[in-house]
C-alpha cells in the first residue's frame, strides 16, 4: 500500500499550485505531468511517500532541505534538481525557512527509460542546474491557454525538460572540468545571448588567444564554435516554440540583423531559419496527428 504522510507548511502568497491536470487517454504515447508547482516551504514542511508510480523532478531556486531515500539523508540546496521514482521510499524534510522549489510529477512516453538512464550515469540530485532553465519551463507550462492543443503543448515541455535533464546529467558524467571552465560553459549554454569569447576573457583577466587554449585543451572543442553551436540551438528553440519572426530572434540571440542567422543556419542546419521553422512545424503536426 503506498505510503504518504504529510505537513503542506508552504507561503500561500508565493505559491502557485496546479495539482490536479489532465492526463491523456493512452499514457503510453505522451509526456505528461500530473501536477506542478512553484512553492515556498516553510522550515515545518514534511513529506513522505512510497509506492506511488511517478516520477518527481524537485529544483531548489532558493534555501535547502533533507532528502532522505531509503534511510540515506541528502542534502540538497540552491541550483540542486532531483530527479526520483516515487515508488522508492522517500522523505523531503529539515527546509531551511522559505525555501523556494519547482516540481513537475510526471508519467508517460519513455519517461521509465529516460529515468533509468538518468541514474545509470549518477545518482539522483544533478548540482549546479541553473534556475532560469527550470523556472522557464514551468512559466512556459503553467501559462499554456486550454484549447485543442493544449495537452500537446504541455508535453512537449515535459518531453523538453526530461531531455534536458538527461542531457546535463550525461554532460556531468562525461566532463569533469575546473570551476572556471564549468562556470564558462554554463554561461555559454543558458544566458541568451551567449557571451563572445572577449567578454569571457575579459571576465577572467585572460588574452582571448589564451583563454581559446585553455577552452579548447578542457572541451576538446574551440571556445567560438561551441558558441555558435548554442546561438543556433537557441534560434531553433525560439522558431520551433514562438512566432517571433527571424529579425526578432536574430536579435535574441547576438546579432545585429537577420544576415547573421541566416549565415548560422546555412552553417549549421543547412536550411534557413524559415524552412526549419516550416519543416519542424509539420513534423509536430503531423506526429500529433499520428497520436
Amino acid at each position: 500500500m503506498p505510503i504518504i504522510s504529510k505537513n503542506f507548511s508552504i507561503d500561500e502568497k508565493q505559491t502557485q499550485s496546479l495539482p490536479f491536470l489532465p492526463v491523456p487517454q493512452n499514457k503510453e504515447l505522451f509526456y505528461y505531468a500530473t501536477s506542478a508547482g512553484h512553492e515556498t516551504w516553510k522550515d515545518s514542511y514534511f513529506f513522505e511517500r512510497q509506492d506511488i508510480n511517478i516520477y518527481m523532478i524537485n529544483y531548489v531556486v532558493s534555501g535547502s532541505y533533507t532528502l532522505t531515500v531509503d534511510g540515506r539523508e541528502i542534502k540538497v540546496g540552491q541550483g540542486d534538481l532531483v530527479f526520483l521514482h516515487l515508488v522508492t521510499h522517500h522523505i523531503l524534510s529539515k527546509a531551511e525557512d522559505m525555501t523556494e522549489t519547482v516540481y513537475f510529477h510526471v508519467l508517460g512516453g519513455q519517461t521509465k527509460e529516460i529515468y533509468n538512464a538518468y541514474l545509470e550515469n549518477g545518482g539522483f540530485v544533478i548540482r549546479n542546474v541553473p534556475a532560469e532553465f527550470i523556472k522557464e519551463s514551468f512559466a512556459k507550462f503553467s501559462s499554456v491557454s486550454e484549447s485543442d492543443d493544449a495537452f500537446y503543448e504541455r508535453s512537449r515541455i515535459i518531453y523538453g525538460l526530461l531531455t534536458e535533464i538527461l542531457r546535463l546529467r550525461n554532460i556531468e558524467k562525461q566532463n569533469k572540468y575546473p570551476e572556471f571552465i564549468d562556470k564558462i560553459l554554463c554561461d555559454i549554454l543558458y544566458k541568451c545571448p551567449p557571451p563572445s569569447s572577449k567578454e569571457i576573457a575579459e571576465q577572467f583577466g585572460f588574452s582571448p588567444i589564451y583563454m581559446e587554449r585553455l577552452f579548447k585543451k578542457y572541451v576538446g572543442q574551440s571556445m567560438q564554435s561551441y558558441i555558435l553551436k548554442q546561438k543556433y540551438a537557441f534560434a531553433c528553440r525560439f522558431l520551433t516554440d514562438t512566432d517571433m519572426s527571424v529579425y526578432e530572434i536574430a536579435q535574441k540571440v547576438g546579432y545585429g540583423d537577420s544576415k547573421g542567422l541566416i549565415v548560422l543556419f546555412s552553417k549549421f542546419g543547412k536550411l534557413t531559419p524559415l524552412a526549419y521553422r516550416k519543416k519542424t512545424r509539420e513534423q509536430q503536426q503531423k506526429t500529433y496527428l499520428q497520436n
